[in-house]
């Protein structure tokens, strides 16, 4: 199920009986959103392909228009249809480069739009800044023109896209951008390769985005590998010491333009096409964010557990390769729907009384699940970007709210039909990237490590496994491109995360904390407090407080 689909236009209502047994009323109720022209361009380019080919096609003749109107041909329609033909060739290579070759496509519309709107506006400052050049020259003939050239910032594509999508796509572009520039400035291949040599060294320079002055890194890396391709350029073309001079000079500038331009035009990008970039994620995990502030001073038992989540996330990532940013701030937005309803959750009731006791299942299990649309609809209302937003559903995928699942069955009545398990599943999606399902795991292992009452090593090794291995043959995660060896590995970056959490501690002499403890219990009438744990969310694991060391099961095989 998409996002669409949890935030319908119309309310969908299906009548039931809300007492305490029967029908679950299936109730979505209305949200309507504002989306900008770029998210109304990409909700209508679902489904429909023919879009982002015209979009794409589109792009390449105003490209190609704009590499003809600087040329010294003869300006007709042969010349012009042969320049479109090459740059949509160009164009057209970048495309299969990224749709086939690349181990992770990016084939999305939204993403080759995104991909095009870089190539564009570098090719309209790199025309803009020609015609200045062309002023430059006029006023200091004495300045060859090539070493005008060397000032346009050909790495600029390439910095850019290694921050809003990786290193590979920005390499595939690097080439492109280069090839199209080259047939737009000039005829001679040494600024092809003075190009060439400026993109990839600034698209490989960027390696970790935690802030925003990597920019002006990959600038000086790119004003460095300048400077050496020009002391080359020297012996190869007989450059005089002032030609020489020129040339350096002009290769710092590049550098600089690309620090300029890029840490400008990032802002932008990242607002229009609402881009999920590390920086972009950064600002988001700053906990004096006003969606994080509401969540802690209106649910503080899931705050405090969305930043525990958000260390067992971050963990698991880092063993397999994921994103540990998004897996952190994903877990620290996830559970933002629970802030309309904070109390009617198991970790934000305090010494409170459980409101689900005077409720059916059918209603409670409603309630549960309404906190995933909430938090949608809070999500959008704070313009998260919709890599985050995704995480929400599918970090419950299809699970079933057991708890309220198996209190309707045991009390249920006859008259009112049978108790069916899809009423009391989430709607989904099921994960469909390594991060979700992270975050479905870790969700999972975090709940249930609180009903240990002896959380040894091993109890936290058994836990782990026992829901790693149901959460796996339930088919939650056959969807995302998980291997057994990742969940291997994400289980052991669970054990050593919680093993951490739960460390034990010396008794302090002259205390009696757990007989206090244990006498609190008896007058509440309930020896253990963490039993309340599955009324919040029955979709994890409840089974889970047996976890012995005795408990650990192979990954894949059943119980018996």
């Amino acid at each position: 199920m998409k996002i669409s689909q949890w935030l319908g236009a119309e309310a969908k209502t299906k009548k039931g009986n809300d007492t305490k047994t029967g029908t679950k009323p299936t109730i979505l109720p209305a949200y309507r959103y504002r989306l900008s022209p770029m998210g109304q361009l990409f909700r209508t380019s679902e489904g429909r392909p023919l879009i982002p080919l015209v979009v794409v096609l589109v792009l390449g003749v105003i490209i190609g228009f704009v590499v003809a109107s600087y040329r010294p041909y003869p300006f007709g329609p042969i010349s012009t249809l042969a320049i479109l033909i090459l740059v949509l060739f160009v164009l057209g290579t970048l495309y299969f480069y990224v749709r086939f070759l690349e181990t992770r496509p990016t084939i999305s519309s939204k993403n080759i739009y995104l991909l095009g709107t870089v190539i564009l506006l570098a090719i309209l400052i790199f025309r803009l800044q020609l015609v200045i050049l062309s002023s430059l020259h006029q006023t200091f003939p004495f300045i060859p023109l090539h070493s005008f050239y060397y000032t346009i910032p050909v790495a600029l594509g390439s910095v850019l896209l290694t921050v809003l999508f990786n290193a590979r796509t920005a390499f595939g572009a690097a080439v492109a951008v280069s090839i199209i520039t080259t047939l737009m400035v000039t005829e001679e291949i040494s600024f092809l390769l003075y190009g060439i040599v400026g993109a990839m060294v600034g698209a490989f320079s960027i390696r970790r985005t935690q802030e925003r002055t990597v920019f002006y890194r990959a600038g000086f890396w790119v004003a460095l590998a300048n400077v050496c391709t020009v002391i080359v350029f020297v012996p190869i073309y007989g450059w005089t010491a002032s030609t020489l001079v020129y040339g350096l000079i002009a290769s710092l500038v590049n550098g600089v333009l690309v620090a300029l331009f890029a840490s400008t035009l990032l802002p932008v990008l990242e607002y229009l096409f609402e881009t999920a970039t590390d920086l972009k994620l950064l600002e988001l995990s700053n906990l004096n964010q006003p969606l994080l502030k509401q969540l802690m001073k209106t649910a503080p038992g899931t705050y405090h557990h969305s930043l525990m989540l958000g260390e067992l996330a971050e963990a698991a990532s880092e063993a397999i390769g994921a994103n540990p940013l998004l897996c952190r701030v994903g877990a620290y937005y996830h559970d933002i729907g629970k802030v309309r309803k904070p109390a009617y959750f198991i970790e934000n009731q305090m010494d409170a009384m459980n409101r689900h006791d005077k409720l059916s299942p059918s209603l409670s299990s409603l309630i549960v699940v309404s906190h995933v649309k909430d938090g949608i609809e809070m999500a959008l209302e704070h313009r998260l970007p919709p890599t985050i937003v995704d995480l929400i559903p599918q970090h419950h995928g299809t699970r079933v709210v057991t708890y309220f699942y198996e209190k309707a069955k045991d009390s249920q009545d006859p008259d009112l039909g049978e108790v069916k398990e899809e009423d009391y599943r989430y709607p989904g999606p099921k994960p469909q990237t390594r991060e979700a399902a992270i975050l479905m795991l870790a969700d999972a292992v975090e709940a249930a490590a609180r009903t240990l009452t002896d959380p040894t090593p091993a109890r936290i090794k058994g836990l782990v496994q026992r829901i790693v291995n149901t959460i796996f043959t339930e088919g939650q995660l056959s969807e995302c491109d998980l291997t057994l060896k990742d969940l291997h590995q994400i289980g052991n970056a669970f054990v050593r995360v919680l093993t951490a959490i739960h460390h034990h501690r010396v008794d302090y002499p002259g205390y009696r904390f757990e007989e206090g403890r244990k006498k609190e219990g008896e007058k509440k009438g309930d020896g253990d407090t963490d039993s309340k744990l599955p009324k919040e969310d029955a979709g994890r694991v409840v089974t889970t407080k047996k976890g012995g060391g005795e408990d650990v099961i192979r990954l894949g095989e059943t119980e018996q």
